[in-house]
């Protein structure tokens, strides 16, 4: 039994019951045993061929009595072993039907037994972390034995890890080994000083030292990993260890390779805050992954652009509001038919940004060193923006302001049919002349393509179409804009009504819609849904247990649908992903908006009355 305060990675922060034990995860057991209160792991004898485990907080005590098998890296014939009482062996490799069987039985605690084995051949972990997630799900709590080192528990957290043990770390010190949570294990010579440290250990402690700073070392990475996962920024701790040692760059990377899947459906879509990118391994980041994706198979630039503009992107979130941008933006101003111009910010590790998502996350949020050196990943990230804007829009022409030394790998892959003029002068793209020979590059390509024949707020629906089809896919968005369809508000807060009801909001702090009960309605099948007991009242929010269903596509943020028997019963927003809307049985699951009441539904958009003599 476990709930959910935080998500990130596959790394869940909140409190959870293994047999009599209650405690926060991701939790550390203290080999050492000391303690009153302290959650400890220590060894009773045992029969031949088994090991006994016993975790302990206080008097209450969970004992495992776990099969050693010979030789210690062959498994079992399935590699799942029960142990009763909620508690699962595994040893890696794993059989899928054996772990398939798990979800069902719905265990508390699974212990990877060969975790430490599996962590000298990377790839090997990494695969085992996949099977066990995919197929047990993410509702069990996860424990790798003798696998962390202190630099290691941010990525063993961000893999999933919810138990982890001090026992390699402390005989790592009795070898005489100095552990530093952010280089690592270094030797100690058996004459020289310890290193500068100002843990209360080093700072006056008696006897084994290197022991007593080991343990040190251990309560400062739990809290550091704890404080990273209050503020969003866990994969940011990772990225910062990572030069600890080698090994945990290589798992990294068969992580963001081999869990790709799992770590974007847990990724939020909303985005709190503003966090760097800041290594290469930040390009792999599962929100920018999506991003990108997304944007090449659900985003259409608008049918009334015709003229595409290429500038470098900006400091300043979202770039609209940057000085830079707004220079640019002063250079279109009364140019007749700006309105057929698409602006399109090129950026790393993002790729390319449309105007009109700027403020879709992560666009809004993300900060990157800027040096103007690209490397071949990132190039081709943006290539691979830019070639879909040109194979699924309607230009005829395309301007790039874009510096010719830092942006020519994007000079070069444009099609010199549609005439693409750099404009950018002496490497500034703010300068004067450059500024005026942008306006007299769009100019001139603006006399060369047909005059619009839509007005503003045509062009305002195909952009916000746009929006939708990236937040809930092209046939959802297709039918929220279905006629009849309104817009009212303001640019910052939009509202869109077919004329008597609201269908949908967007802020743009927020960047993605709310839908109401009639927008709901209008997707139909193509609206994330979750389905809930029939007898809950829905005068709350909705808990976990009350799930009976989930679309595993949902993600965090994401606007469902909450349904019972007789149909819609309400719109929310989800605070867990799909997958674990389903596994869990504690906790918040959704945020519930609007109610499928009779008096929710009355009209808040009064249609105009007819015109005299119509």
């Amino acid at each position: 039994m476990r709930s959910v305060d935080r998500l990130e990675g596959l790394a869940i922060s909140g409190t959870a019951e293994v047999g009599p034990l209650r405690f926060r995860t991701p939790a550390i057991l203290n080999a050492d045993g000391a303690g009153p209160d302290r959650l400890s792991l220590s060894t009773e004898p045992a029969p031949s061929g088994s090991r006994r485990l016993v975790l302990s907080q206080g008097t209450e005590r969970l004992t495992l009595e776990v099969p050693v098998l010979a030789p210690e890296v062959a498994p079992a014939s399935s590699g799942v072993v029960p142990l009763g009482g909620g508690c699962v062996y595994l040893h890696a490799p794993l059989s899928v039907p054996a772990l398939r069987e798990l979800r069902g039985a719905r265990p508390e605690l699974l212990v990877l037994g060969n975790a430490r084995a599996l962590w000298n051949d990377g790839e090997a972990l990494v695969e085992a972390v996949r099977a066990i997630r995919t197929e047990v799900g993410g509702a069990p709590l996860l424990w790798g034995p003798r696998l962390a080192h202190p630099h290691r528990v941010p990525l063993l957290v961000y893999l999933g890890f919810d138990v982890l043990d001090t026992t390699e770390g402390e005989l790592r010190a009795a070898d005489g080994d100095f552990l530093d949570v952010d280089l690592g294990a270094r030797p100690v010579p058996p004459d020289g000083p310890l290193p500068p440290c100002d843990c209360p250990a080093c700072g006056g402690a008696e006897g084994d030292r290197l022991a007593a700073h080991a343990r040190a070392m251990y309560r400062r990475t739990s809290t550091d990993v704890s404080r990273a996962l209050a503020t969003g920024s866990l994969r940011s701790l990772v990225e910062s260890r990572l030069p600890a040692e080698p090994a945990a760059a290589e798992i990294l990377r068969y992580a963001d390779r081999a869990l790709a899947e799992l770590l974007e459906s847990r990724a939020p879509l909303t985005v709190h805050g503003t966090p760097p990118y800041v290594l290469a391994e930040s390009l792999r980041r599962p929100e920018m992954r999506r991003f990108r994706d997304r944007l090449v198979a659900r985003y259409r630039p608008p049918p009334s652009k015709s003229v595409l503009l290429l500038v470098p992107c900006s400091r300043t979130k979202p770039y609209r509001r940057s000085p830079s941008h707004r220079r640019f933006a002063a250079a279109l101003e009364g140019l007749p038919g700006v309105s057929r111009v698409h602006v399109v910010s090129v950026s790393s590790p993002i790729g390319v940004v449309p105007r009109e998502l700027e403020d879709l996350p992560p666009a809004r949020n993300y900060d990157v060193p800027v040096t103007g050196d690209w490397s071949a990943e990132e190039r081709e990230i943006v290539l691979r923006g830019v070639r879909h804007l040109l194979a699924a829009g309607r230009y005829r022409r395309v301007v790039a302001h874009l510096d010719p030394e830092e942006y020519g790998f994007v000079l070069e892959a444009l099609p010199g049919d549609l005439g693409t003029p750099a404009t950018v002068l002496e490497g500034r793209a703010t300068s004067a002349p450059s500024i005026a020979r942008l306006r007299d590059g769009l100019a001139r390509a603006l006399d060369a393509v047909p005059p619009p024949t839509a007005g503003p707020l045509r062009t305002v629906e195909e952009e916000l179409r746009e929006v939708a089809s990236v937040q809930f896919g092209r046939l959802a968005a297709d039918r929220l804009f279905a006629p009849p369809c309104r817009l009212a508000g303001r640019p910052w807060f939009q509202r869109l009504t077919d004329g008597a009801h609201d269908l949908a909001s967007l802020r743009e702090e927020r960047g993605l819609f709310h839908l109401t009960i009639a927008g709901a309605l209008r997707l139909g099948d193509a609206l994330p849904r979750v389905d809930v007991e029939p007898t809950l009242s829905l005068e709350g929010d909705v808990f976990a247990p009350g799930v009976l269903r989930a679309d595993p596509a949902i993600r965090t943020g994401d606007a469902v649908g909450l349904f019972q028997p007789a149909g819609l019963a309400a719109v929310g927003e989800a605070v867990l992903p799909g997958p674990l809307l389903g596994d869990l049985r504690r906790g918040l699951a959704v945020r519930v908006r609007h109610r499928h009441h009779a008096d929710a539904d009355t009209a808040k958009t009064v249609p105009p009355p007819p015109l005299a003599g119509r």
